[in-house]
């Protein structure tokens, strides 16, 4: 089991966007300019909000959302609130949603629990909207408050919303000691603040968190919002409304989306089965029946997943009902129940039914070993709050017409167990059946279930792909007998002859002419047990034909797998007679002295509060209205609500040591000294006292994020020159032992290559982060038309599964990885003219040639500009 407590990659990547956001809008006093400097898309201001940091981050249907969010919430807390006891308001789309994510955020053992308490340690308050109505005011004084409800909850017209809204007594004691200015944000009766949970929010100035954002888009949503004044939103949703669906007029306000993560991503960190492999036939009774005989397959396979790994894994599958019909027979989920018992001698406890009216999965845990629960019929009632990773196959035995059929259910088979990859390749997929007469319209339901769910168009037409049992015959309708088995010698063809076609449904049949049993598809344990009650004396043809029929039956279809084999040796190091890849650890293994560095490098990244600047809150536009500068306005409102302890300078050096990032190469000790230099520095420079310095705590944090960065960058450089010396002690070489084998499986990427040209040469069929045009795309045209060009890969950055050489302060990812026809490894990297001399490109250059030159002639290195494209051509001349 992965540690659930360690963020992937991608989530890493995804709250490192966030905060570079949020600390470049504080900076600029801007939260358009700063979502424009980040993105270069245009920013859309939250209705009846202007200047509101609001921005969304896209995370596809199995990428950990709600973990997300819960690290969020220190990100804001000190990156823009600068406040030790945020208020955060975290509003989800259903009551189901609500009482999920309250359950994990009370839980101390919880990953998303465990985000916060890692800033705010116990200081953490976790409430509903029963709770906040009665809460004092010392829980908020006291740290971090989170308050979780529904969108629905906050509105008038809401039984629970009124509450919200009206005085209660309870809450008297948040509304002392007020100043004018803090009552003047409140919402009065007859100069008095209104007693009531809504004017508590006001005067702290929540976070807000909307989860699932694409279902509070309308102008209500944003009245109800602007009536609470937040002081910054964070959308997390796999549907963000676009640009281009943006349309006010419709109450449709578009999202501003700070980071997207892809599919590849998730699929890279084990996140998500991928590929879902698709089956289909036009007669219900065939698709379950297929259905029936994968999950089989699956539940034998985890069995020997868990003898080799010990991981407990027991499939189920879900199985969408039609809807009930008054003119005509469907498959409803009380008569696809009785098919499943009566048909496919399901036993009852197998089966829950989970719809609007029927509420099977309540206190049902079907993580538990003795779950009996291995079929959940359900129509739609699961497309939110149901989250089991357990579900490995989606059957869909309504009549596929178009997405909405399984666009909310899709998702909920895609979550990998355990969030790791499995030893055995057949439980890494998902597995869709659909009622279809047609692959290609069942195909494109299922990618655009995939889309619904958050994955990019591209992906998701090469992530469906067809297995090869259900590709055949099932253009002809399905009628193909696929599987067949000779009688027992002897026996009369024509004795069980009408019984087997009978209780199978036609889907096995007896030819009398040879004497054979055929089956149409895949056969289930429940196939063979129905068919050797009705034929005992059949019973070893029987066998035979089921595992027959199962022998290709979890394979994609011929053709998936790479043509070639792509593996690029990697730079080791040699230590004590092994072999180690080249990382930091090998000129990095000592702590480092911070306290004898100078402070200045802190000084001059330090700009201590000005009146005229941090405190002036009123500006004139050129029409001559007044506006609010937003972001110092909630800054002096939040500090109005705080409670100031006395600071004596110990508590303030060990304050801003806590808030101190990236400092596992610093000792405390070490730390703590620096910081004593840093603030005498800081009062002999601005005359500022201790009261002063405190006040001023988070501005000193971000000079020291950054004066430390500045000689941490120093000490590494010169760390790293020295271990590149060969007679300081390093052994080096390019080893085969340490290959980086690219598979389709771990390739990762942000975005995936939309352009015209057909790269028939690239290793998978998604190209990751290429754009259509530009010196890095001419740069893959000229690769792919290399004679010498055998496969090549867009080598993507920051992703686990990819190409890196290390240099002195982080991983240095190359653009492309060509394998030539001899067998060679070209690697290139393309660099744009003004920065092919500066000190990154030449500290590149130099692990490049190194890893190059240990090769013994197997690996090659070009760092070429847009002129020197032919260098790729002359390194690559074959031997």
């Amino acid at each position: 089991m992965a540690d659930p407590f360690t963020l992937k990659s991608y989530q890493d990547q995804t709250l490192k966007v966030l905060r570079d956001y949020l600390t470049r809008a504080v900076m600029l006093n801007d939260a358009d300019t700063a979502f424009y400097q980040m993105t270069k898309r245009p920013y859309v201001a939250a209705p009846g909000l202007p200047g509101l940091p609001y921005v969304c981050l896209r995370v596809p249907t199995g990428g950990g959302k709600t973990l997300l969010a819960a690290h969020s919430v220190p990100i804001a807390a000190d990156s823009f609130m600068r406040v030790p006891n945020p208020v955060v308001l975290w509003l989800v789309p259903s009551q189901t949603i609500r009482d999920q994510t309250l359950a994990t955020l009370c839980n101390r053992e919880h990953a998303n629990r465990q985000a916060l308490a890692d800033r705010f340690g116990e200081n953490v308050r976790i409430m509903g909207i029963a709770d906040a109505l009665y809460a004092k005011r010392a829980a908020y004084d006291g740290g971090a408050v989170v308050i979780v409800a529904t969108l629905q909850a906050f509105r008038v017209q809401d039984r629970e919303g009124r509450k919200v809204y009206e005085t209660n007594g309870e809450l008297m004691d948040h509304f002392s000691g007020l100043t004018p200015d803090q009552v003047g944000l409140l919402e009065c009766r007859a100069g008095t603040p209104i007693y009531s949970l809504a004017n508590v929010l006001r005067l702290h100035r929540p976070m807000m968190i909307v989860d699932e954002a694409h279902n509070a888009r309308t102008a209500l949503s944003f009245e109800t919002l602007e009536g609470l004044r937040p002081s910054l939103i964070v959308e997390f949703t796999a549907t963000p409304v676009t640009p281009e669906e943006h349309d006010p007029g419709k109450g449709n306000f578009a999202s501003n989306v700070l980071h997207h993560v892809s599919a590849a991503e998730l699929k890279a960190a084990d996140m998500i089965k991928l590929p879902v492999i698709l089956r289909g036939r036009p007669d219900p009774r065939e698709v379950i029946a297929d259905a029936i005989g994968c999950l089989d397959e699956l539940a034998r396979l985890a069995h020997d997943e868990e003898h080799a790994t010990g991981e407990f894994i027991r499939p189920v599958m879900l199985l969408q009902a039609e809807p009930r019909a008054k003119d005509k027979p469907v498959l409803h989920a009380e008569e696809l129940r009785s098919l499943l018992t009566g048909d496919f001698l399901v036993p009852e406890e197998h089966i829950v039914i989970a719809t609007g009216d029927m509420r099977g999965l309540d206190k049902v845990d079907l993580f538990a070993r003795d779950c009996p629960v291995r079929f959940v019929i359900t129509q739609s009632a699961l497309r939110e709050g149901w989250d089991c990773s357990f579900a490995y196959v989606l059957c869909s035995v309504a009549e596929q017409r178009g997405q909405r059929a399984v666009e909310q259910l899709i998702g909920r088979v895609l979550r990998l167990p355990g969030a790791k990859r499995k030893s055995i390749e057949e439980l890494n997929c998902a597995y869709a059946f659909a009622r279809s007469a047609s692959f290609q319209q069942a195909a494109q339901t299922l990618r655009d279930g995939l889309v619904f769910n958050g994955f990019e168009r591209l992906e998701a037409e090469a992530l469906v792909r067809p297995a090869q049992d259900s590709f055949r015959g099932m253009e002809e309708g399905g009628a193909a007998f696929l599987y067949s088995e000779p009688l027992p010698a002897g026996e009369d063809p024509r004795r069980y002859m009408a019984d087997i076609a009978k209780v199978t449904s036609g889907r096995v049949i007896v030819d009398p002419g040879t004497g054979h049993l055929q089956a149409r598809g895949t056969l289930s344990d429940y196939d063979k047990n129905i068919m050797t009650l009705t034929a005992p004396q059949w019973s070893p043809a029987i066998d035979a034909l089921v595992l027959k029929s199962r022998g290709a039956k979890l394979k994609p279809a011929e053709g998936d797998a790479p043509l070639v084999r792509f593996a690029v040796p990697r730079l080791g190091v040699k230590r004590a007679g092994k072999l180690q890849l080249f990382d930091r650890t090998h000129f990095l293994d000592v702590t480092w002295k911070l306290e004898q560095c100078d402070p200045s490098a802190v000084l001059d990244a330090f700009v201590p509060p000005q009146r005229s600047h941090d405190e002036a809150h009123l500006d004139v536009t050129r029409g001559g209205d007044v506006t609010i500068q937003f972001i110092s306005d909630v800054h002096e409102q939040l500090a109005l609500a705080l409670t100031e302890q006395g600071w004596t300078r110990p508590q303030l050096i060990n304050w801003l040591d806590r808030r101190l990032p990236n400092r596992k190469d610093i000792v405390r000790t070490s730390s703590t000294l620096f910081i004593a230099k840093v603030l005498d520095a800081i009062s002999g420079r601005h005359a500022m006292s201790l009261e002063a310095m405190a006040r001023a705590k988070y501005r000193i944090v971000e000079a020291l994020v950054v004066g430390i960065a500045r000689h941490r960058e120093a000490w590494q450089s010169r760390a790293y020159q020295h271990a590149l010396i060969p007679q300081n002690g390093l052994e080096f070489a390019t080893s085969a032992e340490l290959e980086l084998v690219f598979e389709e499986s771990r390739y990762a990427y942000s975005e995936p290559y939309r352009g015209g040209v057909d790269f028939r040469k690239h290793l998978f069929r998604v190209i990751g982060d290429l754009r259509a045009e530009g010196d890095e795309f001419d740069c893959a045209v000229h690769i792919e038309r290399m004679p010498q060009t055998k496969a090549w890969v867009r080598n993507t950055a920051q992703h686990p599964y990819s190409f890196w050489l290390q240099t002195s302060t982080d991983r240095f990812y190359p653009d492309f990885i060509v394998l030539l026809n001899d067998g060679r490894y070209l690697v290139v990297e393309f660099k744009g003219e003004p920065y092919i001399t500066n000190d990154d490109s030449r500290e590149k250059l130099q692990v490049a040639e190194l890893w190059a030159e240990r090769s013994g002639g197997k690996c090659l290195f070009v760092m070429v500009e847009r002129s020197q494209f032919h260098r790729m051509d002359q390194a690559a001349k074959p031997l």
